[in-house]
């Protein structure tokens, strides 16, 4: 920066500068002076106003396909800085994530939840068949020791009592 402001303060470049002003300065005089002339004035407005209307088409046709390039190349160069960047590192530092959390309407998401479908797809994952099938064969088997584990008893029980009735000795042989 600093050695373009030293070549501004160069001579050769205040020189030419100057040169430059008075020749557009004398263009503009030499132009209003024509521009009064009988015969050359109304040609020359109307070639001006020609050459503006076309310059402005080529503006305007001309600013489409530079927009395509900036846009082109301001993408490819956002892809080459985000290369470069750590974006979950850079987020870390830079953004309050529990800022951003105390913000979010959690009852709006839900609204927005189907929770029949979602219930649906959780049912349809369980294997409900397989888990009534165990859990009725372990209560099955459960409550068939309890049977035979009254059973005993109630033939232990039923035992006793005929054997007092029939007045046998109750210890075992």
């Amino acid at each position: 920066m600093a050695d373009v402001a030293r070549l501004l303060k160069h001579p050769v470049v205040s020189l030419t500068a100057g040169a430059a002003a008075s020749v557009v300065g004398g263009a503009v005089a030499t132009y209003r002076t024509c521009e009064e002339l009988p015969v050359v004035g109304p040609w020359l407005r109307s070639g001006v106003t020609e050459l503006s209307r076309r310059g402005e088409q080529l503006v305007a046709q001309g600013r489409d396909p530079v927009k395509v390039l900036v846009a082109a190349i301001g993408a490819q160069l956002v892809e080459l800085v985000l290369d470069q960047v750590d974006l979950t590192a850079l987020v870390r530092e830079r953004v309050d994530i529990n800022a951003i959390a105390a913000e979010i309407d959690v009852d709006a998401i839900l609204t927005r939840v189907d929770l029949i479908a979602l219930a649906n797809e959780v049912i349809d994952g369980v294997d409900l068949p397989a888990i009534i099938r165990e859990s009725t064969d372990s209560v099955t088997a459960e409550v068939m020791t309890d049977v035979r584990t009254q059973g005993e008893r109630a033939d232990e029980v039923v035992s006793g009592f005929f054997d007092r009735m029939l007045g046998r000795s109750q210890e075992p042989q």
